[in-house]
């Protein structure tokens, strides 16, 4: 039984060496990684082998190398390799812990090495190895694929590598011309930017060797990263393109739609994608309605941008085409309406129409301001009217009622004019209609700090570090 077990083994050798010269047996470069390290190796394959030989030739061949053949291997094969893939000669690499990728493919094991790419010598594939527990790898599993091994599959032809002196030279005269990685030692052709295994960066103080000249791989190498340069710059400058043409049709377009799905902030209702309004120039996003009523109930012609929080007001406005776009032609009129009645309050050279029910104004000498106090400006006059009070009882009546209001809290002083305004109803947040300051009614104060709304150095400091600015606050926003 022994010695026909022998003699089949001297056979299937002989075999895989008329086979190796009928077929080409191409040098395949391997990297090996698991968790904590990594190698080069290089392993000898038939391109029209399946992955599922690839790694039962990785796994077996450990198990008929004599001692002398596994002490002649590491000497030539694994120089500089960590001690942990010695075990790749002592014990095998099973193929439940083998994952191996060429061609940036995950390989399958009925597939053959050349669908994969790997045709020619120095073809490069990567082996990831798994942990056992991963693999669901156990003992018992191990020892029986050992011993299943060892009583049905043929010993491999193994002989001592005899490097010959030209090939050796060669390797030598290579390491010359190219440069060592500083990471994983490997030594990388002169012209390679980054390490074929680790891509670490050649090191700056390298120079390539004058009159060096790149071989026919390393030469297909260089136009593959030209071609790839090419095609990245095009496909670059078409993305480009489709952008500009798309912000050209965007800013034709009155209103932005949001591209994705959002919460409005004053209703909390979803908004599917294109259902609500992106403001131009905040990139806050609210729904049509909240945004009308926003339009229609500001005092401002310079409609602001509702968004705030506990930490954040934002100072953006709606731009005109926007507030066109969102209200009806009648609220649009009355909008542009109010813009001009507040533009007309703020001039100080305006002068109103004397023609009843007449919308016009114009802007002329201050001298229009004395057509009903002739000779007196408004502060002189407001002067003269108090002075009159005294023996006026109509007027006396007036003043008598707005300070009662005053002293009774239904009425304030504005903080910056000094006029007298008054909360109807609603929230503790109002505006002086001279003015225009912001004002928190419960503490009879200015709303924000010097420098307007936002700004919570000064003012009365509502929500500052989530505390009230008055035990009776009732929203001054």
């Amino acid at each position: 039984m022994c010695l026909s077990f022998y003699t089949f083994s001297r056979h299937c050798a002989m075999l895989c060496n008329v086979l190796m010269g009928l077929f080409n047996v191409n040098s395949l470069v391997v990297v090996v990684e698991d968790s904590t390290s990594s190698c080069c190796i290089t392993v000898k394959v038939f391109p029209q082998m399946t992955t599922e030989s690839l790694k039962q030739q990785v796994y077996f061949s450990h198990l008929f190398l004599s001692q002398v053949q596994y002490d002649d291997f590491l000497k030539y094969k694994f120089r500089r390799v960590p001690h942990y893939f010695q075990m790749f000669l002592e014990y095998g690499f099973h193929p439940r812990v083998q994952r191996w990728i060429i061609g940036q493919c995950l390989c399958t094991d009925k597939r053959s090495l050349a669908s994969y790419g790997v045709h020619q010598d120095g073809d490069t594939a990567f082996l990831y190895l798994l942990s056992a527990r991963h693999a669901r790898l156990t003992h018992q599993v191990l020892q029986q694929d050992q011993e299943s091994a060892l009583l049905h599959s043929p010993p491999l032809s193994f002989q001592t590598p005899q490097l010959p002196v030209s090939s050796t030279n060669g390797l030598l005269s290579r390491d010359r011309g190219g440069w060592s990685c500083p990471s994983c030692t490997y030594i990388n052709k002169p012209t390679r930017p980054g390490c074929e295994i680790c891509s670490t960066n050649r090191p700056e103080s390298y120079i390539v060797p004058g009159g060096y000249q790149p071989d026919a791989p390393e030469l297909r190498r260089i136009q593959q990263e030209k071609e790839s340069i090419r095609q990245y710059q095009q496909a670059r400058e078409k993305e480009r393109r489709e952008n500009f043409a798309r912000l050209v049709m965007m800013d034709g377009q009155d209103l932005v739609p949001n591209p994705d799905p959002v919460d409005c902030r004053i209703c909390y209702m979803d908004l599917p994608s294109g259902q609500g309004v992106l403001l131009r120039e905040c990139l806050h996003c609210f729904c049509r309605d909240c945004l009308r009523s926003v339009i229609m109930l500001s005092e401002e012609p310079e409609v602001s941008c509702p968004y705030r929080d506990d930490a954040y007001s934002c100072d953006g406005v709606l731009q005109e085409r926007e507030i066109k776009a969102l209200v009806s032609a009648e609220e649009y009129e009355r909008w542009l309406q109010r813009g001009l009645s507040m533009a007309e309050s703020r001039c100080e050279g305006s002068y109103h129409c004397a023609t009843p029910d007449c919308l016009g104004w114009c802007v002329s000498h201050v001298s229009f301001l004395h057509a009903i106090h002739e000779g007196m400006n408004c502060k002189q006059y407001q002067d003269d009217l108090a002075v009159r009070a005294i023996n006026d009882s109509a007027a006396r009546r007036t003043t008598h009622l707005l300070m009662t209001l005053v002293q009774s809290g239904e009425a304030m002083y504005c903080p910056q004019c000094g006029i007298i305004v008054q909360k109807r109803d609603g929230c503790d947040w109002l505006r002086c209609t001279v003015c225009h300051i912001e004002i928190c009614w419960v503490t009879r104060g200015p709303r924000w700090g010097p420098k307007g709304p936002g700004d919570t150095s000064g003012g009365c400091r509502c929500n500052v570090n989530n505390q009230k600015c008055h035990p009776k606050c009732q929203n001054c926003h």
